[in-house]
């Protein structure tokens, strides 16, 4: 029990530094590049959508199997990469920033 404890506690204060840290890059950087934008956003959006993924993975997994459910979400994965690639697609103010 009181290895969950402080477990729990150890979890708690890296989401607090992760916040803080998160805060300080923003008081830091004044006028972020479009680069940097692009590469941070992408990067919390990654962990967002990893975290849900998990979330769902270890839910499957006690449903349908080990297998199935790294089956099906490596399907899914390839799935969402073709319709991404296929799909014809223009982001708004996507010709607004310089890349390079």
């Amino acid at each position: 029990m009181k290895e969950n404890i402080w477990f729990a506690l150890l979890l708690t204060t890296l989401a607090g530094l992760s916040t803080t840290i998160g805060s300080l890059i923003g008081l830091i950087v004044k006028k972020p590049s479009a680069k940097f934008m692009s590469f941070t956003l992408g990067f919390s959006a990654g962990v967002m959508i990893l975290v849900s993924f998990v979330e769902l993975l270890a839910d499957s997994i006690d449903s349908i199997g080990f297998l199935s459910a790294h089956i099906g979400l490596f399907i899914g994965m390839i799935l969402f990469f073709m319709l991404d690639f296929f799909i014809p697609h223009e982001y708004i103010g996507q010709h607004d920033y310089k890349t390079t």
